[in-house]
């Protein structure tokens, strides 16, 4: 069993013992577990908590369907068997981000969805918001950037669908500047999408002992669609500040 997670990561003592037992259970080829932003400074700080709560979420809940989407290389777990069946990071080892998603793919396909999402708080890796927007956006760019990579139809239909939505919320908020049936369908839109995070982050925040983030969601729904649009397409224009050096 391989074991993977990032030098800035913290977990507590029980964390391998979970994941081992788990997989011993289940008898899993991949196991993606939680991970979590803690300390945050400011407001911007817990901003990118619930949203990356949101991300750990729609993780859990496609590996639960049998239709995984995305995990985090900060807690990751495969059979070394398996791994190497799936040749590895062979074809999307030119990334410089994004072979733990695709890995999860690969062996998805491989292994008729033998893929398990560890579910305990034992589990959880802690790590750090990024500081400042500038960091944030680089980070997410990075992303987003491997999304082209994606051989699962139903996973790329599920992003385009989601970004065709937050767009034509804020079109229909510009154009019912002028036409008044355009922003009573805006607001009827946004009142939707926090209805239906709102239902969706209540368990995934509980989960995380981090519930009171809820209180943000109704104030960041149409900056969080601001950004949806924007990362769509500056995620996939191929260029994105890492480790001090740009990537193309």
């Amino acid at each position: 069993m391989i074991i993977t997670t990032d030098a800035d990561c913290r977990m507590g003592p029980d964390w391998l013992k979970t994941i081992i037992q788990f997989y011993e259970a289940g008898n899993y080829k991949m196991i993606s577990s939680p991970v979590a932003y803690f300390q945050e400074k400011s407001f911007f700080e817990r901003a990118q908590s619930l949203e990356f709560l949101y991300l750990i979420g729609l993780g859990a809940s496609t590996i639960g369907n049998k239709q995984p989407s995305t995990c985090n290389g900060a807690n990751l777990a495969y059979e070394k068997e398996a791994f190497y069946e799936v040749g590895g990071f062979k074809g999307i080892d030119d990334l410089a981000s994004g072979d733990d998603e695709l890995l999860l793919h690969k062996i998805a396909a491989r292994f008729d969805n033998n893929v398990g999402f560890l579910k305990n708080r034992d589990a959880i890796v802690y790590t750090h918001a990024k500081p400042t927007l500038k960091e944030f956006i680089q980070q997410r760019k990075r992303w987003a950037s491997k999304s082209t990579r994606y051989k699962n139809k139903s996973i790329i239909v599920l992003g385009v669908c989601i970004w065709l939505f937050n767009l034509s919320v804020l079109m229909n908020l510009g154009i019912g500047l002028f036409i008044g049936f355009y922003f009573k369908l805006a607001v009827f839109q946004i009142l939707a999408k926090i209805i239906v995070e709102f239902l969706f982050l209540y368990d995934v925040t509980g989960f995380a002992r981090r519930r009171k983030l809820l209180l943000l969601l109704p104030v960041l729904n149409i900056l969080h669609m601001i950004y949806i649009v924007y990362i769509g397409i500056a995620g996939n224009s191929g260029k994105y500040n890492w480790k001090g050096r740009m990537v193309k």
